[in-house]
């Protein structure tokens, strides 16, 4: 099958051919070890080790629920073609050798960062900036349209677009949307003072306290047009009880936790995961491991 014919057809089908070896486990997994992978060179996450650490915890404790997916380059070395951040946390976590499930046959660099982008963008590994990266270099690179990208990647047109359109922000202002300090939303309403030096002014105000999106998008227009924003148009910031309750939060569970609180009283916690192996454990942590498993078995 041609590279051409296998792209867009979705991570199933770069992933269908596995081969079975000598050294297979029990449950149908080839343990390799860990010193004989190689990373993915189309790799496009850029921060990979935001939370590797707290991962290899969970990999110490319990092991590695999903096996690395890899296969085998023209110098017959193993290269990770999904998976590359359980692999680094093996390897902090001290693993000798970990799961992986074999592809054989060559990959072309298209394909091997279209898989990189779609395993990554499903599990929501990488941030708006990360993202907006990965669908520029496969237009850049291969020169796929930005439909092309959409239907390889299951989007919206538009998504890709709005997420492309991130790149034309100032650099400081993509940093903090990967620091998670703004969202991709907020940088998005930024954009309509692109080239306009009161952007920054708006990017001050956005980043200093707890303001939405809309009040952001409004917040634009007024500079837009050269009006004054009025004053204390930010909601307050959030208080520091509740930012050491995340920090605490976060520490405790090995996850980033997330507090949102109501300006009419109560709030909500999200807790975030990037891996099965980390939901796992964060099920153990809260008393929900049978539960969680049993949904996972589904």
């Amino acid at each position: 099958m041609t590279s051409q014919k296998r792209l867009g057809k979705g991570i199933g089908s770069l992933l269908s051919n596995r081969h079975a070896q000598d050294n297979e486990s029990g449950d149908g997994r080839l343990w390799v070890p860990v010193e004989d992978l190689q990373p993915n060179p189309e790799q496009p996450r850029v921060a990979l080790d935001k939370s590797v650490e707290r991962l290899s915890e969970s990999l110490r404790k319990h092991g590695m629920m999903q096996p690395i997916v890899v296969t085998r380059d023209a110098q017959g070395q193993y290269q990770i073609l999904a998976g590359e951040r359980r692999w680094r946390a093996a390897q902090l976590a001290k693993m000798k050798s970990v799961p992986v499930v074999l592809r054989e046959g060559s990959l072309s660099g298209e394909e091997l960062l279209e898989l990189a982008l779609i395993e990554n963008i499903q599990r929501e590994d990488l941030d708006a900036i990360e993202k907006a990266k990965g669908c520029a270099r496969l237009a850049d690179t291969y020169k796929l349209t930005q439909e092309e990208i959409a239907e390889r990647l299951g989007y919206q047109r538009s998504t890709v677009a709005n997420l492309v359109r991130l790149l034309d922000l100032p650099e400081h202002i993509q940093e903090d949307v990967s620091r998670e300090t703004i969202s991709a939303g907020h940088a998005r309403a930024l954009l309509k003072l692109q080239g306009n030096p009161v952007q920054d002014q708006a990017w001050r105000e956005v980043r200093a306290g707890e303001v939405s999106v809309r009040d952001t998008e409004q917040l634009c227009a007024r500079l837009a047009k050269g009006e004054r924003p009025p004053k204390h148009s930010a909601n307050p910031r959030k208080p520091a009880w509740a930012k050491d309750l995340q920090e605490r939060l976060s520490r405790r569970l090995g996850a980033k936790a997330e507090l949102k609180l109501h300006s009419r009283g109560g709030g909500k916690l999200i807790l975030h995961f990037q891996e099965v192996d980390q939901l796992d454990q964060l099920s153990k942590d809260l008393g929900l491991h049978d539960e969680v498993s049993e949904l996972l078995d589904e």
